[in-house]
């Protein structure tokens, strides 16, 4: 498996272009900041880099870098574009996801002017509803139990590229 962290963290982001550009500077590794509000778990990204991971074995990936293909799953996308506006990090959020790929954490936080912050991972049922998960698929899974809902997604981009 590729070497990876998982960080959730909060700071002001008023220019989420200017996050990005300050993150491409870190020294080491790649790292790939989401919209923490559609970031369900912990369990959500590690599976979705785990799929892309997979996808690149397989030679099955859309896209030609694990960052993005790691977005692709966790967005439970089909389309690269769509992904993108689902899971990119929205001007004027203080939360964010960031999946780490080589970097120090320690680093990545000090460049990006971010303090960590595991609770804006957990899942909520706003973001549920916010990833799409409608009351009606909630009431059919046992309680405690939504975060499945969201890894089912992830798992199935597989079959939607096909």
């Amino acid at each position: 498996m590729s070497d990876y962290e998982i960080v959730g963290a909060r700071g002001e982001m008023r220019d989420p272009n200017q996050l990005l550009g300050r993150l491409k500077s870190v020294k080491r590794g790649e790292v790939l900041a989401l919209d923490a509000d559609l970031v369900c778990g912990r369990e959500h990204l590690e599976s979705a880099v785990e799929h892309a991971h997979r996808a690149f074995d397989r030679g099955t990936n859309s896209s030609n870098n694990m960052m993005m293909e790691t977005m692709l799953y966790s967005s439970g996308e089909r389309q690269i574009s769509k992904a993108q506006e689902k899971m990119s990090v929205k001007a004027g959020s203080d939360r964010v996801a960031l999946v780490l790929f080589g970097a120090h954490k320690n680093e990545v936080l000090q460049i990006a002017g971010l303090e960590e912050d595991e609770t804006v991972l957990e899942c909520t049922g706003q973001k549920l509803a916010r990833f799409g998960i409608g009351p009606r698929e909630l009431e059919a899974v046992p309680s405690g139990k939504a975060i499945d809902l969201v890894l089912e997604r992830v798992a199935f981009v597989e079959i939607l590229k096909r």
